[in-house]
């Protein structure tokens, strides 16, 4: 079984002003072109028939009209459990925990800022997994605590570990893409299966302005292994992109397109899913501000509506505040970029337990998030008007005077009609003093710890469970450099 998710309703660009965008980025692509630090790109685009200046890529209209000809329009990471798969396309809507490790987490018990340690990435991984609204695991902390070349290796580990959902990751590089896509295999069982049903998409972020790093060489990996990329341009509003919403969408749409192109030159049918990230730089702070409402507008609705535009699946955020704390800011920022991402139709929802712009992470505000994704799927689902709906027998059955609490009908809809929460507090304030008081951060921190005692995710059998620890102790064998 698949979970199919809610449709998102709003488009920000018609068809004429996404064409227009489209136009602009081959354009751009073709005349100034994407610098690349890495030779197996140039070479791969050389081989193509692409003009190579130096280090520079001018890329030929064709070759990117070719590439979103061939790029699958729907994709489907599988969970360890089946039943957990997401399938995505056209504007179905998921949520999901954290994005790329956090340097700093914020502890529980204390609510203090600290260096988090791969336990950390196991609890909020655990967390993730019982929260029902997340429907995908990245991470909202990094394991710190092991020598730094093997960092990543641990973190995946932790997460497969600890859910049994789908898992979008963050590889460095085009060896450690080999190394993550060798764990994969142990629990699908083999190559192959993980080519047909992967368990993970891989999470891939070009430099902007237009430029392919050498990091960026796992795309070529991902493509052979026909693993599902998760494209990551992240030009910033009067900092690496023109200040305008509009210029810096352009700049995410030319690097999503030029990752797009090389990876079906290597592979065509690669699954790629588009993510036009377009950050606003804060102008008094210099900081990319995550809670503000142009990085909604440029990462959520007009990338939404471009990877509409190419029938391409797509990848944006709506978890996260520039707040400390979880509190009112980052509720009300949550729900701002939360609610444009479900309504603009991102599939892909991620950074939910953010917070200090994607600095912090905290098990309390994925809790909050987990509430607000509720919320939002519920908007996003819309309002069905049909016989059954408008139940015009019904309110002749009742008629005037009469009440609806113990009809039949009511009992048959109440739970899909109305969103019942799961954490928020809809009690009298009389119940709420009696009740002590609690505000919502001291809620979500309570719910955080129940998760942590009681939550057990679907282990991994024992000979996968020693078979990937195997790989993470070959990996610091070959790895982790003498100090």
């Amino acid at each position: 079984m698949i979970q199919r998710g809610f449709k998102g309703l709003w488009r920000i660009l018609s068809d004429d002003e996404a064409r227009s965008m489209h136009i602009a980025a081959l354009e751009i692509l073709e005349k100034t072109g994407m610098f690349s630090e890495s030779e197996k790109i140039i070479k791969v685009f050389k081989d193509a028939g692409a003009k190579i200046e130096g280090k520079k890529i001018k890329i030929p209209q064709n070759l990117v009209q070719e590439a979103l000809v061939k790029a699958p329009k729907t994709v489907i990471i599988y969970g360890r459990n089946p039943k957990n798969s997401i399938l995505l396309e056209g504007s179905r809507v998921y949520f999901g925990l954290g994005g790329t490790p956090t340097p700093y987490i914020r502890d529980v018990e204390t609510g203090e800022f600290r260096r988090p340690g791969k336990k950390d990435v196991e609890e909020c991984t655990r967390l993730g997994d019982a929260l029902p609204n997340l429907k995908f695991i990245m991470t909202i902390a990094g394991a710190f605590d092991v020598p730094y070349e093997v960092e990543y290796i641990h973190e995946f580990d932790a997460l497969f570990n600890n859910t049994s959902k789908p898992i979008v990751f963050a590889t460095p590089g085009e060896d450690a893409a080999k190394r993550v896509l060798e764990m994969a295999s142990v629990i699908v069982g083999g190559m192959s299966e993980l080519s047909k049903k992967p368990i993970l998409g891989v999470y891939c972020e070009t430099a902007s302005p237009l430029q392919f790093t050498t990091p960026n060489e796992n795309i070529i990996v991902l493509a052979k292994a026909k693993v599902p990329i998760v494209l990551g341009p992240m030009p910033m509003t009067g900092s690496t992109a023109p200040v305008t919403v509009a210029g810096c969408a352009l700049i995410g749409t030319c690097e999503n397109l030029a990752a797009i192109t090389l990876a079906q030159l290597v592979n065509p049918g690669a699954p790629v899913i588009y993510a036009g990230w377009g950050t606003a730089m804060d102008p008094i702070t210099s900081r990319c501000a995550y809670g503000a409402p142009e990085f909604a507008l440029g990462t959520d609705a007009i990338n939404a509506s471009m990877a509409h535009y190419y029938g391409l699946p797509c990848y944006g955020f709506g978890g996260c505040s520039d707040s400390k704390a979880p509190d009112a800011q980052a509720g009300a920022e949550v729900m701002m970029n939360g609610l444009i991402a479900g309504l603009s139709g991102v599939n892909l929802i991620h950074d939910c337990g953010y917070l200090a712009g994607g600095s912090v992470g905290s098990m309390e505000m994925a809790v909050i998030c987990n509430e607000i994704a509720g919320m939002v799927y519920r908007i996003v689902k819309g309002v069905s008007v049909d016989d059954e709906s408008l139940a015009v027998d019904v309110i002749h059955e009742v008629g005037p005077g009469g009440h609806f609490l113990s009809h039949k009908h009511t009992l048959a809809h109440v739970k899909d009609e109305i969103y019942i929460p799961w954490l928020f507090d809809r009690t009298s304030e009389v119940t709420w003093v009696k009740a002590g008081k609690k505000d919502i951060s001291v809620i979500a921190r309570e719910r955080v710890k129940k998760i942590l005692k009681e939550h057990e995710p679907e282990p991994l059998p024992k000979d996968v469970k020693e078979k990937l620890s195997g790989i993470v102790k070959k990996a610091e064998k070959e790895l982790v450099k003498t100090r």
